[in-house]
């Protein structure tokens, strides 16, 4: 490396440094959007109402309001009915001409003086629409610049997950916050200046079409980070993406039928599917039976149940275990199936499981596999936890990522006995393995550069699963776009933009500091090797990734209080034992977390 080289990187790293200590009021574009008396700020959240928008069906080219896409225009006789739009087809010019008639109207209905933000979206002919909707409540990016390009993201940012992906949303608007700060995207066709960003951060939870219908049809954004749940990544490509011609980069499905849609090569995965950890869950359970022989008076047969939601997740998570082998034989057999082996689905939106609690008080399984989201520990363990007989012994659970949530750490928050029967399948940002070595280019550089400028930005600790995923994903569209920018921006050139990003003899983190140097080699139309918080940016074929390491994840205790801290919680750590999807081979061992 050059004396050049790190000067320029260590002038980038200042920049970035001051650019994120100066906070958010200094963010460009922040102060021109209030929605309902509620300043919206950069990094894609609001702390108020918003105006409605709702659209319909289009190509989903050109998210942004220079480039124009195709798709059906508007309904000039339906006012309001595409994204709000406003007056006939043709027209607009600005950004900030459609900012200023929708505030305009806002101030003239309800005597709002709200700042409504809008761009004048070329696609198929000049109309304004307006940014934010009944789901989508967040911009992060200067809105008003009319070479801006717009992206989105889509997570369930109300409810019981909001605690998990309102870090994840954050961690894309993060991206998207330190691809501005290097100047944006470098101009291409239309524009010869560099190009800022603009993702409008939508929520799922109450409407998924809706919200992301707003997002293809009346933007036309090239792209998505989200959604979080596997059977939303499907329904959202399925019904509106994949039709919209739009990229969808989910950071935590892992359902192997996302994988296998068809789905022009839009739809992709950045963490391993259920296929791909099923080895390392398979693996477990096998140490487990064995154990629990041996500690429960070499006990003849060992009661299996697999409790799964009865989605894409779910679904893709027990068929994955169809390969187990329990009690000498399959699960299939006889033997097994519906008598030492119980397979239940249950309906993730149901507020009960009174009758799968009920089933497993009897049928008492010695270890459970519980595949599904926060309700599967709120409805199903903690119940079973409850009226658990107290002369039998209680069962090992054996749990998935999207297990891994605040409501497991509550729940074995100074309850060592439950805490010790809990592990889990898990991808492991940052580990060393043999094609990924350690130093400056590593996913574990990559991923404590992530954490510091999370920390730096928000204020918190990165540490919710899926939040370096979320970044990566935010980062590599950024990156496919430099590498396709002289050619129109769509879904289409996204997708190849992101083939670039493997298979280069520079080897880039995904950080801040390489936004620039990742930039110039792009813009060459050279690849590059980029490096994600959890691995190289690398899929396959069908846009799953390609390598990485799987971990068996534990809980570790509480520290003592202290005064900072009076009462601190269990948290989540690695055994110790790991499986690189590449190689199949198993590294380390598990090791219970202390204390």
């Amino acid at each position: 490396m050059t004396s050049t080289r790190v000067l320029n990187q260590a002038g980038s790293a200042l920049g970035l440094t001051l650019f994120l200590l100066v906070g958010c009021n200094a963010i460009v574009g922040l102060d021109k959007v209030q929605v309902s008396n509620a300043q919206t700020d950069s990094a894609g959240t609001s702390s108020g109402g918003q105006p409605n928008a709702e659209g319909g069906s289009g190509s989903g080219k050109g998210g942004m309001a220079s480039d124009a896409g195709s798709g059906a225009a508007p309904d000039p006789g339906e006012a309001g009915a595409a994204g709000d739009s406003s007056g006939p087809p043709g027209d607009c010019t600005t950004n900030q001409e459609c900012t200023d008639r929708f505030s305009e109207e806002a101030k003239g209905k309800a005597g709002d003086s709200s700042i409504v933000a809008g761009a004048c979206i070329k696609t198929p002919i000049p109309h304004c629409v307006k940014l934010l909707s009944e789901d989508c409540e967040g911009i992060t990016g200067d809105y008003s610049n009319d070479q801006a390009i717009f992206l989105g993201s889509l997570f369930s940012t109300k409810g019981s997950t909001a605690t998990t992906n309102l870090p994840r949303q954050q961690s894309a608007a993060l991206a998207i916050e330190q691809i501005n700060a290097a100047g944006g995207v470098p101009g291409g066709s239309t524009s010869a200046h560099p190009r800022p960003l603009v993702m409008i951060s939508c929520d799922e939870s109450t409407n998924l079409v809706r919200a992301a219908k707003h997002l293809v049809d009346d933007l036309h954004v090239p792209a998505i980070v989200g959604p979080n749940t596997s059977q939303d990544t499907i329904d959202v490509s399925t019904k509106v993406t994949v039709p919209g011609g739009t990229v969808v980069m989910s950071p935590t499905g892992v359902a192997s039928s996302i994988a296998s849609l068809s789905d022009n090569d839009l739809t992709w995965l950045m963490v391993p599917s259920d296929v791909q950890r099923a080895p390392l869950m398979i693996n477990q359970i096998g140490v487990l039976e064995t154990a629990l022989r041996a500690a429960r008076n070499n006990k003849q047969y060992i009661n299996l149940g697999i409790v799964f939601r009865n989605d894409a997740l779910g679904i893709g998570t027990r068929t994955a275990l169809n390969d187990l082998m329990i009690n000498g034989q399959s699960l299939s057999n006889a033997i097994n199936l519906g008598n030492h082996v119980q397979i239940d689905p249950y309906n993730g939106t149901d507020t009960d499981q009174h009758a799968i609690v009920t089933k497993y008080l009897s049928f008492l399984p010695d270890i459970i596999v519980l595949a599904g989201t926060a309700e599967g520990i709120n409805l199903v363990m903690k119940p079973l936890e409850e009226k658990w007989p107290t002369d039998v012994d209680r069962p090992q659970y054996v749990l998935i990522d999207s297990n891994r949530v605040p409501d497991l750490i509550a729940a074995t928050t100074n309850n060592d006995d439950l805490r010790h029967r809990v592990r889990g399948t898990g991808i492991t940002p940052g580990v060393v393995v043999k094609d990924m070595p350690a130093g400056s280019d590593s996913p574990t550089a990559t991923l404590e550069s992530f954490k510091v400028d999370y920390k730096v930005r928000f204020g918190t600790d990165a540490t919710a699963s899926g939040m370096g995923p979320a970044h990566d994903a935010a980062y590599a569209i950024g990156l496919a776009l430099a590498a396709t920018r002289t050619q129109e921006v769509t879904g289409a050139s996204v997708a190849q933009g992101l083939r670039m990003l493997a298979g280069g003899t520079t080897k880039l983190t995904a950080t801040a500091l390489n936004v620039l140097p990742a930039f110039k080699k792009l813009g060459a139309g050279e690849k590059i090797t980029a490096v994600g918080t959890y691995g190289m940016l690398d899929w396959d074929d069908d846009g799953a990734v390609k390598g990485g390491v799987l971990e068996m994840w534990c809980i570790a205790g509480p520290p003592a209080p202290t005064t900072a801290v009076p009462m601190p919680q269990a948290t989540y750590a690695s055994s110790g034992l790991y499986f690189d999807l590449k190689t199949r081979a198993y590294s380390g061992a598990y090791v219970q977390c202390t204390p």
